[in-house]
């Protein structure tokens, strides 16, 4: 008989900011719908062999909700009713009320049909004139029941809108706006209950689930990277905000009556340093990938097809800290991935069944299995929210001769953990930290927050927002490997909270935070030439040769700025900027920025009037700009032009990609 363990991964970053306000509502929303759907049915079978992991800013924003401390523009929008909705609230109700599954939509066809012709509006101004009282009603009503999942048709307040599917009228939208009005105090009613439940652990993560070994310092990378040479990133190096940020998630979780003694650290990320500070916190276990165990061990866990009999035991690295359980990828990966797609959720926990009691079968009589994965958002994606799975499996693993369930605390009291001789740096995600940091952007972010970091740095603690900043999920948004359309939003809250840390330590805020670090990237091709003759800096193109060898850029039609021309020698970058007249003259009464963002995220600007900049790179202002910046010719920079208030190109910026060129030409 082997013992089976299920971790559950519940948590939301920081979406309210100093002022009170909610940038995004999934706090809320999913309050009474995913989260409700876990623990319901925990609670209702009785399951034991469960831990559910609550991060801190998840919980403080549900009891933000709960007591009203809270300003939720689409919460609002969803509530008011539909007759009084200001067009502001109507423009935020059409922006929101279809970030919803393909199942959730599957189960609502005038939502479908709602979606449908959203979708067909080409200009965001007419959206309003396409949806009349009751099609806004309906969205309201019927977004609250995608978000719902199962409790849609359990729920005694929900179940007769569920049937009804359409055409709602005032009283049925009061029910739905007063169902949702009350899920963050039963959520959290719920979660006290399972505290409580025999066989359940309450465990956490650091207060604001921040990526700790970066935190510690970034140059962890070159180990996590190691053979493989790492990216440049920027240097971050504050232990003392890792500390702080599991001291804060332990006090806050004591003080809610909660007493975690393990903790899934925020993506599963670790590193020797962060072990040592865990340990530190009075940590007894921590969970993390089956990858970093493979990188730890120095070998493949699944050869030929072996299962892997190294994830059937506790480890410690060195013989102390904490307990290190590595999960399951493939099989957490199906409760994630794979049976989302399945249309029989009883048929998909049978399989699962199946699949530990296989496992079981060839364990040790001790041996344990780990289960780890996020607790909320597969369940949007099961064809009946989730419930049935959830509650199939429970049974089949009652029922089975070969499955134990227990919770990990329990299984350090009683099973002796493998001696680990090392362990490698990294996360859940490829074994490296690279879904939050080496990438333009998520490096631009460090930087930033490395800048306010060392504004405030006078203040002991940091303020509270500094701490919201940290938290791994802006950085998960930058990039290209997680895209959204709220992709922008969740940058201006990033900056938001590093602002507010400035006020709160009383220093003006740094420019660069009015800057979008999430951006579109327009791809430029750099000629590089060593042998052709650099410009003469003179405010005007003195003879065709000059600037035949850049590369021209359109910038706008019959704007300030029309064209930018672009090369460089390997050492400088030559830069010739056109306007709508000539430029001594746009320059009268305005400033030309020019920006250069390195890889890492450093910042190097060039600021010129009508009398060209105070520099000592060549710079000249006529009837063109003319200027040479400092650049290698690597790739990875960016280049942006700001005048006034405007930005070239418009909420984008140019990536430059160097190219050789023949020199005869």
């Amino acid at each position: 008989m082997a013992t089976i363990t299920f971790l559950w991964h519940l948590h939301q970053p920081a979406y309210r900011t100093a002022d009170g306000i909610a940038h995004a509502p999934w706090v809320a929303v999913h309050a009474g719908g995913a989260y409700t759907t876990l623990a319901r049915a925990l609670l209702e079978t009785g399951a034991r062999g469960h831990v559910i992991n609550l991060v801190p800013t998840l919980v403080e924003q549900m009891e933000a909700y709960r007591d009203g401390r809270v300003h939720d523009r689409v919460i609002d929008a969803l509530c008011c009713p539909a007759p009084e909705l200001a067009d502001e609230d109507v423009f935020t109700l059409l922006e929101w009320a279809f970030y919803v599954s393909p199942r959730q939509l599957d189960r609502y066809p005038r939502l479908a049909e709602l979606a449908a012709r959203r979708a067909a509006i080409q200009d965001p101004a007419r959206s309003k004139a396409m949806f009349g009282r009751g099609d806004l009603r309906d969205l309201q009503v019927l977004f609250i029941l995608a978000q719902a999942g199962e409790q849609a048709w359990r729920d005694e307040e929900l179940a007769p809108l569920a049937r009804k599917a359409a055409n709602f009228d005032a009283s049925d939208h009061k029910a739905a706006a007063a169902w949702l009005y009350a899920q963050p105090a039963r959520i959290l009613d719920l979660w006290r209950r399972l505290a409580d439940q025999d066989g359940i652990e309450i465990s956490t993560s650091p207060f604001a689930h921040p990526i700790i070994p970066l935190l510690i310092d970034t140059s962890v990378v070159k180990e996590s990277w190691a053979p493989q040479a790492p990216p440049a990133v920027p240097v971050f190096s504050h232990p003392e905000d890792a500390h702080r940020q599991v001291e804060l998630a332990l006090e806050l979780m004591r003080t809610r009556g909660f007493a975690p003694r393990g903790c899934w650290p925020p993506e599963g990320s670790v590193s020797e340093a962060a072990l040592e500070l865990y340990a530190a916190a009075g940590i007894r276990w921590l969970v993390t990938d089956e990858g970093i165990l493979e990188r730890s061990l120095g070998r493949g866990l699944r050869e030929a097809g072996r299962f892997p009999v190294e994830l059937s035991r506790p480890w410690r690295l060195g013989g102390g800290g904490p307990f290190l359980f590595f999960r399951d990828r493939q099989l957490s990966d199906r409760i994630g991935f794979v049976y989302g797609r399945w249309e029989d959720e009883e048929r998909a926990a049978r399989d699962l069944v199946g699949h530990l009691e296989a496992a079981a079968a060839l364990m040790d009589e001790d041996g344990a299995i780990v289960l780890a994965l996020d607790g909320e958002n597969p369940w949007l994606h099961y064809p009946h929210g989730g419930g049935s799975f959830l509650r199939s499996l429970s049974a089949g693993i009652e029922s089975s001769a070969r499955l134990r369930p227990d919770t990990l605390s329990s299984l350090t009291e009683r099973l002796e953990p493998e001696k680990l001789p090392r362990l490698h740096p990294g996360s859940w995600i490829g074994s490296t930290f690279a879904t939050w940091i080496g990438h333009p952007e998520k490096s631009s972010g460090w930087q930033i927050l490395a800048d306010v970091r060392k504004l405030v740095g006078g203040t002991r603690p940091c303020p509270p927002p500094m701490i919201l900043a940290e938290g791994s999920d802006w950085f998960w948004w930058l990039g290209d490997d997680n895209p959204t359309p709220l992709a922008s939003l969740y940058d201006r809250i990033f900056r938001r909270h590093l602002a507010d840390a400035c006020v709160q330590a009383g220093v003006t805020p740094p420019k660069s935070l009015e800057r979008p670090i999430k951006v579109a990237i327009h791809p430029v091709e750099v000629p590089v030439s060593a042998d052709w003759p650099p410009p003469v800096f003179d405010g005007r193109i003195t003879s065709y040769f000059e600037w035949s060898l850049a590369q021209w850029v359109e910038l706008s039609k019959n704007d300030i700025l029309r064209r930018l021309g672009l090369w460089s020698d390997g050492a400088r970058l030559f830069l010739v900027i056109e306007g709508e007249r000539e430029m001594h003259d746009v320059l009268t009464t305005r400033r030309l920025t020019i920006r250069l963002t390195d890889p890492l995220g450093e910042i190097f600007e060039m600021t010129l009037d009508d009398q060209g900049a105070r520099s000592g790179l060549p710079n000249a202002v006529g009837r063109v700009v003319e200027a040479a910046l400092d650049w290698d010719g690597a790739p990875g920079w960016r280049l942006g032009l700001e005048i006034g208030t405007r930005y070239f190109p418009e909420d984008s910026v140019f990536a430059l990609n160097p190219f050789e060129v023949d020199e005869e030409m």
